[in-house]
Formats: structure tokens, C-alpha cells, sequence
């Protein structure tokens, strides 16, 4: 019988649940949000009607080791079969396992997803709730708010495992999905070691003390390349305050050593706290951001591998993804900004058998591609960043100038975190200017395309995620506020035939908000932080 309304509802967002506080996310939290899962689990073995386990796995973090045996017991507890990593993994290779779970021989052949406990890239103090599907992606909002809705309302099901035909009780069983995961992407992905290892590439990586260092490392080793690992530990330093973040500010000692060798092929690989995201170096340390790994993978897939399909971004990505979409005639979908969304699309259009999602991407470091599940993977953006370098035999700076003069208009990208409490009324003044045809930092916003964009976001996605003004001559500006922070996220592009030219546009638009903000929002000028 359905007990009594819960006093709070925690709420999943694209990623999840996630919070620093221990009174937010202690064991109570957890059987809370945990009950309520099992309760949809349950109703999903009704509605398939067949026993099916589910996995469960996570990163590093205290909290992740501290609630992963409880929740492995509640579960077990209610009738269900849990599959246990035997150690942290990395989320997408959870996500393959949830997937390809037949191919392991425990006894199933297929699962109910997998729990998967990070909060990513977050600070280490967070905790992390999440959820991947039987279709190894983040789960989608209607899944979500169902486990919001069994939180408030809770059936507290327990599962008649004899109705199933089970004759035994439900346990915890142990799995490491290690060589699963290795042979699909040496078979099914085809990352080419051998040309890797020919090529005399020196491979230097950062797993930032996360679960990214039982994996990259590991795989390249099983092929006969040796890499260069720091930080390979999961034991912080004492006082550590950094943060499982592969960006450039976070990379300086990877920086500094990939500089000073002496290799004349080099690169800098990274992850974050759960191996989702990736991070780049070139040859001279230099942090190439998100975008420009996107595009040198579009470049790789099309030149390198002939590949083709469909190219899927969110709208907070540079619009050069779109460019060599052009040239190679493939259309692209613009999505809102979290990757669930373009995880859907990977699933539609695997459903609907037509052209295949030949990239999905977007500006925050996720990525996924042609042939692989529709979770965005870390480690197989740096596999493939290694083997862009292989095949061109050219350092990744030229590869990345190559590509960038290949297309007719130059693609500068830049991004701005505000902290601030005015983000809606940020929001409705850039909005008014939609509706009054104006112009923004003396370019003449393209009123149809914005309306357009928007109209289709929230037609096909159910939100309008933001106000993205497109300008005629095709620079673009988005901002989006935080529904949970007071925070707020501008996105510009400069676009110009001239690389000079598109280096100035975005420096135009930057220093205009940043007035605006400083001016009609009495946003202090220490608030507003670009993103590195």
C-alpha cells in the first residue's frame, strides 16, 4: 500500500541528481530517490514481462563508495538482481555494458539500465545520482519524472520473483565489463592502435586521481603503447582543492610536461571525474577546447575514415561543425544544451532506419560517434584524437589550421560564466530584442533565423532552452540562465572570412555583454569569468 507523501522531492536533472551537502544527499536521500526507482524498475519487469537485472557502477568519490552497497542491498531487497562493477569505471562504459549485457554470459540477455553514481566533473565533495537506460543513454525526462513522482507518491513495491519463475532469492553479483568494452572498440569502432603505434606518437595523460586511469591507460597498454600517466591514483593529495575537470586551467601540469619533451609527434589526453568528457593538448601544451576537438573528429570521420551521416550539436557548439557539414553534404540537428538530447537522436534515428548519427557533440566535452552507444565517451574522444594524429603524421596544431582553412568563414568560439540573480530578466532583455528587430553590439540580429531556431527547439524539444540571436552575417550570441543556480552561460561566435575578423567579432560581443551586464544589471565585472 502507497505510504505516506515524502516531506522533499529530489529532482533529476540532464544529469542527474547532484549536490555537495550532506544533508541533501546522505543514506536518507539515497533509499529515498532509491525506493522510488525500484518501485519503476518493478513496473518495468510487469510491463516487459520478464525478470531483468540492473547494473550499477560509478566514479571515484567518497559518496559513490560510501552508497553504492546500499543501494545494491535496498535493491536486492525489493526482488531485484544486481549486477555490481567490481571496481569504479567509467560512465560510458557502464552505459555500453547496460547495453551489450548479453555479451558477458552472466545470464541475461538484456537489463534494466544501470544506477550510476557521479557527479562527473563537479567538485570532488558532490554526490552523484544518475541513471542510464536498457538503450545505454541518460535517461529521458519522462523516466525522470517518474522517479520523481514514485518519490512523492511511492507504490513501495517489492518484486514476486516466483511469478517470474525465479526459484531462488535475489542477489548482488559482481561484473567487469573491462574486455567487453576493449573488443568493441578495437572490432565495432575500429580504433586503429597499429597506426597509433607505428607512428611514434607519445602519449601523455591526465586522469585528474579519477576512474579514466583504470581504462585509457590500460587499453593502450594491451595494444603495446606505453603512455605517460600522472596523477594515476585515486587518492587526492592532502588540501587538494582542484576539481575533475579536463579544462585548460586544470591541465597546467600536463601542460607543462607535454611541452617539454622533446617527441616530435605528442599529445595531452585527460578526463573528467567519470570519463565522459575529454580534454586535449597539442604538441606545444596548448589547450585545445571542446569545439576544436569536435571539429577535428568531423574532419578524421569524413577524410580519414569516409564516413557519413547525420551531424547532431547542441546549439551551445560552433557553427563550423555546420560549415564541413556543407561541404560534405550532411545535414545537421541542432539540439537544446544537454547531451540527453542528443542522445535521443542517436535512438531515433536507430529506430527509424534511416541515416545513421555520424557525430553527436557538444561544447561542454561530450562526444559520441557512428557505431558507438548514444552515451557521450571521454576516453573514446582521446582514442580518436590519438589516431587523427597517427593518420595525418602532422602535429595537431597544423591539423587543426588545416581544417579551419579548408571552409570559406573562420569559427571563434568563446563562453562566459556569471554569477548572478538577474538571469531571467538577462534572459527577457535579449528576448525583447527578437521582437524588436534590433541589433546587439552593432550587428543586426537575423530575426527569422532566431525565431525559427527557437520555434523548432521547443516544438520538437519541449523547451525553448534560452535565447540564441543569430546575426545576419552569421555570428551568433546564446544565453542561457540556471533553473537551480544563479548562474548564467553566454555562448558567442564570432563569423568572418577572415580569421582576424572573427577573432574581433567575438571580442566585440564579449565586451558588450559584459557592459550590459556591469551596467544595467549591477553585475559585478569579478562575476563574469570566462571559460578556459
Amino acid at each position: 500500500m502507497p505510504s505516506a507523501p515524502v516531506q522533499k522531492v529530489y529532482r533529476f536533472g540532464t544529469s542527474g541528481y547532484r549536490n555537495d551537502q550532506d544533508g541533501e544527499f546522505n543514506e536518507s536521500v539515497i533509499r529515498q530517490i532509491t525506493d522510488a526507482i525500484s518501485d519503476y524498475l518493478i513496473g518495468e519487469i510487469h510491463r516487459r514481462g520478464k525478470l531483468l537485472p540492473i547494473l550499477i557502477g560509478g566514479d571515484t568519490r567518497e559518496k559513490t563508495r560510501l552508497f553504492i552497497p546500499v543501494i545494491a542491498e535496498i535493491l536486492k531487497g525489493k526482488g531485484l538482481d544486481v549486477f555490481r562493477a567490481t571496481t569504479d569505471l567509467p560512465s560510458p562504459v557502464l552505459a555500453y555494458a547496460a547495453k551489450y549485457f548479453s555479451h558477458l554470459n552472466l545470464g541475461y540477455d538484456e537489463t534494466l539500465g544501470a544506477i550510476l553514481m557521479t557527479a562527473s566533473h563537479n567538485p570532488w565533495p558532490y554526490g552523484g545520482y544518475n541513471f542510464l537506460t536498457p538503450d545505454a543513454a541518460v535517461m529521458p525526462t519522462p523516466v525522470s519524472k517518474k522517479f520523481e513522482l514514485y518519490q512523492s507518491e511511492p507504490l513501495n513495491l517489492t518484486l514476486d520473483r516466483a511469478a517470474y519463475g525465479a526459484e531462488t532469492p535475489a542477489k548482488i553479483t559482481e561484473f567487469d565489463p573491462y574486455e567487453l568494452y576493449r573488443q568493441h572498440l578495437k572490432q565495432g569502432i575500429r580504433i586503429d592502435y597499429k597506426k597509433i603505434k607505428d607512428s611514434g606518437l607519445k602519449i601523455f595523460y591526465d586522469p585528474l586521481y579519477a576512474t579514466g586511469r583504470r581504462y585509457l591507460p590500460r587499453l593502450l597498454k594491451d595494444e603495446g603503447i606505453e603512455t605517460v600517466v600522472i596523477h594515476d591514483t585515486d587518492q587526492l593529495p592532502a588540501g587538494y582543492t582542484g576539481m575533475p575537470e579536463p579544462t585548460g586551467s586544470n591541465l597546467t601540469e600536463l601542460s607543462a610536461i607535454v611541452k617539454d619533451d622533446s617527441a616530435s609527434l605528442k599529445i595531452g589526453l585527460a578526463n573528467d571525474g567519470d570519463a565522459d568528457r575529454f580534454g586535449v593538448l597539442d604538441e606545444t601544451g596548448h589547450y585545445l577546447n571542446s569545439n576544436e576537438v569536435l571539429t577535428l573528429i568531423v574532419y578524421h570521420l569524413l577524410k580519414n575514415r569516409g564516413e557519413k551521416g547525420v551531424i547532431v550539436r547542441s546549439q551551445a557548439t560552433t557553427h563550423l561543425l555546420d560549415a564541413l557539414a556543407a561541404k560534405a553534404g550532411l545535414s545537421v540537428v541542432q539540439t537544446p544544451v544537454g547531451y540527453k538530447y542528443i542522445a535521443e537522436e542517436f535512438i531515433e534515428h536507430e529506430e527509424q532506419g534511416d541515416q545513421q548519427v555520424l557525430i553527436g557533440g557538444e561544447s561542454s566535452g561530450g562526444i559520441s560517434v557512428i557505431g558507438h552507444i548514444p552515451e557521450k565517451d571521454g576516453i573514446l574522444a582521446n582514442l580518436l584524437a590519438a589516431e587523427i594524429v597517427a593518420t595525418e603524421g602532422k602535429p595537431l596544431s597544423q591539423i587543426l589550421a588545416q581544417v579551419q582553412a579548408s571552409v570559406d568563414r573562420q569559427f571563434v568560439f568563446r563562453e562566459l560564466g556569471i554569477k548572478t540573480e538577474h538571469g531571467q530578466q538577462i534572459m527577457k532583455h535579449f528576448q525583447q530584442l527578437l521582437s524588436e528587430e534590433g541589433q546587439f553590439a552593432g550587428l543586426q540580429i537575423d530575426v527569422a533565423q532566431s525565431v525559427a531556431s527557437v520555434t523548432a527547439l521547443e516544438q520538437k524539444y519541449g523547451t525553448k532552452d534560452g535565447a540564441k540571436l543569430f546575426f545576419n552575417e552569421g555570428s551568433w550570441l546564446l544565453i542561457r540562465a540556471s533553473g537551480t543556480e544563479p548562474i548564467v552561460r553566454v555562448y558567442v561566435e564570432g563569423v568572418s572570412p577572415s580569421r582576424n575578423e572573427a577573432f574581433a567579432k567575438t571580442e566585440t560581443l564579449i565586451d558588450a555583454v559584459t557592459q550590459l551586464l556591469v551596467a544595467s544589471f549591477s553585475v559585478p565585472a569579478a562575476n563574469i569569468k570566462e571559460k578556459r
